[in-house]
C-alpha cells in the first residue's frame, strides 16, 4: 500500500526540494518558461503590432486557452516523462535504492516535486492573463476565472500522473517522451472521437473531453470551443480519477522495479 510515516514526510520533502533543483539548473525549464512567456507575448501583443486589437475578453482568453493545453502537454512531456526513467537511464538508482529510503517516499518526492514545478509556470501565465484581461470587454467573473484555473491545475496532474507511467515502463527518456507526447495529444483524442461518433453519445470520461472544463468555466470562452451543456462537476471528477488511477500504476510499477 502507498502510506508514508512522519520520517517519511521529512524524506520527501527533502527529494522533492532535489527534484525542483535539478529542473532548475537543467536547461528545460529555462527553454519551457521561455516558451510560455513567448507564447503569452505573441498572443497578447501582436494583434496591435499588427494594427489590430483585442477587444472582448472571450476572443482573447480564447486563444491563450487554446495554447494552454499544449502547454500542459509540453509540461507532461518535457518533465514528468523523464522524472522516474532518468534515475535508471543515469544510473543514479543504483544510489537511491541502496540508501534507506522507500521507494514510495522517492516515487512522492520526484512527482510532487516535478508537479509543482509545473504548476509554478501555470500561475505565472494566469496571473499574467488575470492582468491583461481587465483592460478588455466583458470581463469574467473572479469564480469563473479560478475555475479555470483549478481546472488546468487538474488537467496537468491527469496528465502528469500519465506520464509517470511512460516514465517509469520505458527504459530512454527520449521514448517515454515521445509515448506521452502521443499518448495525451493523439491517442486519448482519437479513442474519444471513435467513442462519439460510434455511439453518438458523450464521451465524458476521457481525458480530453474531461479538460474541456478549463475553457467551459468561462461561457464566453465555452461558445467560441462549441461546448455546450458541459458539466464541470463530470469533467473535475474524470480528471481526479485519471490523475489518481494513473499515479497509482505508476507508483505500483516503481515499486516492484529492479535496477
Amino acid at each position: 500500500m502507498m502510506y508514508v510515516e512522519t520520517d517519511d514526510l521529512r524524506q520527501i520533502l527533502v527529494i522533492t526540494r532535489n527534484e525542483i533543483r535539478k529542473f532548475i539548473r537543467g536547461k528545460k525549464l529555462l527553454i519551457y518558461v521561455i516558451l510560455a512567456a513567448a507564447i503569452f507575448s505573441l498572443i497578447t501583443f501582436l494583434p496591435y503590432a499588427l494594427g489590430g486589437s483585442w477587444s472582448d475578453m472571450s476572443v482573447f482568453l480564447t486563444a491563450h486557452f487554446a495554447f494552454g493545453s499544449f502547454l500542459v502537454v509540453l509540461a507532461a512531456t518535457l518533465f514528468a516523462s523523464s522524472t522516474y526513467v532518468s534515475e535508471f537511464e543515469e544510473r543514479t538508482a543504483l544510489i537511491l535504492f541502496t540508501r534507506p529510503v522507500k521507494k514510495t517516499t522517492i516515487y512522492l518526492g520526484k512527482f510532487i516535486g516535478c508537479f509543482v514545478m509545473e504548476a509554478v509556470v501555470f500561475i505565472g501565465y494566469y496571473i499574467a492573463m488575470a492582468v491583461a484581461v481587465p483592460f478588455l470587454d466583458n470581463t469574467p467573473s473572479l469564480g469563473q476565472y479560478l475555475a479555470s484555473f483549478g481546472s488546468i491545475i487538474l488537467f496537468l496532474f491527469a496528465a502528469s500522473a500519465v506520464a509517470a507511467i511512460f516514465s517509469v515502463i520505458m527504459k530512454k527518456a527520449g521514448t517515454a517522451a515521445i509515448m506521452t507526447f502521443v499518448t495525451i495529444l493523439m491517442l486519448i483524442s482519437i479513442i474519444s472521437q471513435v467513442i462519439i461518433t460510434a455511439t453518438g453519445g458523450d464521451a465524458w470520461y476521457m481525458l480530453d473531453q474531461a479538460s474541456n472544463a478549463v475553457y467551459a468555466s468561462i461561457p464566453g470562452v465555452a461558445s467560441y470551443f462549441g461546448i455546450t451543456d458541459f458539466d464541470m462537476a463530470k469533467g473535475i471528477l474524470t480528471m481526479i480519477i485519471w490523475g489518481a488511477a494513473a499515479m497509482f500504476i505508476s507508483w505500483f510499477l516503481f515499486t516492484k522495479k529492479e535496477m
